[in-house]
């Protein structure tokens, strides 16, 4: 680059840089230098937005914003950033967009509208070079560079491994989905943009995007952080060359990065390892580290991971299952790094504490586009539906005291509490035998449909003892079935989940405990059978997903395959269901309208089903929870009935051109009509 205002006005990215060298330069004279304003804050409604630049006239005040890329799908462009423009023409700004490829290809017209505008102020006017002389930027033409480091000063200390791989990376093999997500993250980061989000449906394959952006966006050294060990595991395996199905070079579609070694990656858990061992000089090996953040530590104690890393080490922080970012141990995280970059995906779009996502959402794809697409199972709901209007439990004390419990309000309440929750038991197992011959028969519908594959079973339970009651009556009903939860050892669990997983392994069921949650995904789970309340949506969400992701299966098409959930009405399960369909733009009535399924197999009595309790059993020390009505009705619902997933897109997709026809017809003086417009725009991104 010749010298120019990029030597002047700070840049954050290769498409600030581009545009300060080779629009802003020759539209005007360097006095203009005060007058510009980078990465300037403006607050709308209690949010903070840092314009790209601001240029300040007298009564002009002019935002520039910059876009790395041109969306042209419906998905990508539900974007951050047009509730961004809305948001600052609230403020009286003016505001002037400019694109990647429209300042590489029509640089000319750049400078001219630049300067059109900036005439409009008694100011700036005078500032406005009379003949520009307009250069040919040095640009390649893939805007995914927009995000790139500035070219000026690039070869700083500290790129390393990222400044030669970055522009290796093969997009190629990434899902529709994914390329959109990746791109709008493009956008967002080239334009100033620091704490993006993501929003993806279960299956659609957040743990290859974590590691395309940290490639894509990493300068120095790139940080994920996940909730747990079990997805842990999935992006050390991701980032593994040496594992089949790895993200860098293991992609059905090819490799991600073709004829480029692999970034140094260091695993940290703090169950596996002391992190206090593990030197500073080791993490500063490693181009990628990986961790969870219960090994974060508070940064107050030497060996702790937020003491051996100093601010400027990482520069992009990947949080995955971001519905819990609330944690404090992330707050230390991002106030620790607070210079770096940071991608938050979830596949759920409220964290566990009920409140937004702390970050700009800047991509969104949702369950009903994962089903629609092939990448989800269809959401098949059947639903036991007591006659009585309110769960009534007891708790029994050791001491004979008996406390009752009415409603599930009240049992929430208590599942806060783990002595009493360890020793929770139905009092009259009837319910649950009523939600078992449900189970066994959608197993027996799955097994037909999925042979020679053997579907599974995840239920969850209130506490131990319930999960150990729901495995017999399981097993009761030819379900082999085995307990998981955190008591067990480290053996334990890992010969627990062979059973399960292994095709020749004996379990076709597991009742576990808070265990295989966010990050668990084996396929074969067809059932799902939520035995429990959930006070938050995010978890309960979480807990279904672990069914949703697609079988590879030779003789069964995506669409043909579905996820039954089998859950008890009364346990308020049915808010959680409508808020999933609130969530996917799905209609609630197919929750509510459905007619009722053939309950001929589920006519039989079984003990204890007959109105009366079964009497306690009290454990040593502990307390006992009793469900205490037996008799209801199952109903079945399709949540995402295909031809209304398809009816709904079309609709989305029509609403879409709507907004931007008007968009056009706004700045055209003769503008075609609206069918001609959605025709041409179809053509242009080849959806005919």
């Amino acid at each position: 680059m010749s010298s120019g205002l990029e030597q002047l006005i700070p840049a954050a990215s290769f498409l600030e840089e581009a545009f300060l060298r080779w629009v802003l330069t020759p539209a005007v004279e360097q006095s203009i230098v005060p007058r510009v304003h980078s990465q300037h804050p403006v607050t709308v409604n209690e949010r903070t937005y840092r314009l790209d630049y601001l240029i300040a006239g007298d009564s002009l005040q002019l935002a520039i914003e910059l876009d790395g890329f041109a969306f042209h799908s419906d998905r990508a462009a539900f974007t951050y950033d047009r509730l961004r423009q809305n948001d600052l023409a609230a403020t009286g700004l003016t505001v002037l967009r400019f694109s990647y490829d429209a300042v590489r290809a029509d640089t000319a017209r750049c400078v001219a509208q630049l300067q059109a505008m900036l005439r409009q102020d008694a100011v700036l006017a005078p500032l406005v070079i009379t003949t520009p002389r307009i250069e040919v930027p040095e640009m390649t033409g893939d805007p995914m560079r927009a995000a790139d480091p500035p070219q000026h000063g690039r070869h700083s200390a500290g790129e390393g491994y990222f400044a030669g791989v970055r522009a290796q990376v093969n997009r190629g093999p990434l899902r529709t989905c994914q390329d959109e997500a990746l791109a709008a993250l493009a956008n967002y980061y080239a334009s100033g943009g620091q704490h993006a989000a993501t929003v993806m449906a279960v299956g659609a394959g957040k743990t290859a995007l974590g590691v395309a952006a940290a490639l894509s966006f990493s300068r120095r050294r790139a940080l994920v952080v996940t909730p747990g060990s079990v997805i842990l595991g999935t992006f050390a395996k991701a980032l593994d060359p040496g594992i089949p199905g790895n993200v860098l070079y293991g992609l059905v579609g090819g490799p991600m990065l073709p004829g480029a070694r692999p970034p140094a990656t260091l695993v940290l858990d703090a169950d596996d390892e002391q992190i206090s061992r593990v030197s500073r000089e080791r993490l500063l090996a490693a181009d990628v580290l990986v961790t969870n953040f219960h090994a974060l530590g508070t940064g107050e104690a030497s060996g702790d991971l937020l003491a051996k890393l100093e601010p400027g080490d990482v520069d992009f922080i990947v949080v995955d299952e971001a519905h819990i970012a609330a944690a404090a141990s992330y707050q230390r995280l991002f106030a620790h790094f607070q210079n770096a970059r940071t991608l938050l995906m979830s596949a759920c779009f409220q964290r566990l504490d009920g409140k937004p996502i702390d970050a700009d959402v800047v991509y969104r794809y949702r369950l009903v586009d994962s089903v629609a697409d092939g990448s989800a199972k269809n959401l098949r709901v059947h639903r036991f539906a007591p006659d009585t209007t309110a769960t009534v439990y007891e708790a029994v004390w050791p001491d004979g005291r008996r406390e009752q419990i009415v409603g599930r309000d009240a049992l929430l309440a208590a599942l806060g509490n783990e002595r009493k929750m360890a020793r929770i038991t139905a009092q009259s197992e009837a319910p649950i035998r009523q939600v078992m011959a449900v189970t066994r028969t959608c197993l027996d519908a799955q097994a037909k449909l999925l042979a020679p594959v053997r579907p599974r079973v995840l239920f969850s339970a209130m506490g131990q003892a319930h999960a150990e009651q729901i495995a017999r009556i399981a097993e009761e009903h030819g379900i082999a079935c085995a307990t998981l939860h955190h008591s067990m050892s480290a053996s334990a669990i890992a010969s627990t989940r062979r059973r399960f997983e292994s095709d020749s392994g004996d379990l076709q069921g597991i009742v576990q405990l808070r265990m295989l949650g966010q990050g668990y995904d084996f396929p074969p789970v067809t059932v799902i059978v939520p035995i429990r309340p959930y006070g938050s949506f995010g978890e309960f969400y979480q807990f279904v997903g672990r069914g949703v992701r697609i079988l590879r299966h030779p003789g069964l098409a995506a669409d043909e395959q579905c996820l039954d959930v089998v859950c008890h009405a009364e346990l308020g399960l049915e808010e959680h269901l409508e808020a999933m369909c609130a969530d996917n733009n799905m209609d609630p009535a197919l929750l509510l309208d459905t007619p009722l399924i053939d309950a001929a197999s589920l006519e039989r009595d079984p003990p204890g089903g007959d109105g009366t309790t079964d009497g306690a059993t009290e454990g040593a020390g502990g307390v006992d929870a009793f469900v205490l009505y037996e008799r209801g009705r199952v109903e079945q619902r399709v949540v995402h009935e295909l031809d209304r997933v398809e009816a709904r897109r079309a609709e989305r997709e029509m609403q879409l051109m709507a907004q931007r026809y008007a968009v056009y017809a706004q700045s055209t003086a003769a503008p075609v009509r609206f069918e001609q417009f959605v025709d041409y725009m179809r053509r242009l991104t080849g959806d005919q």
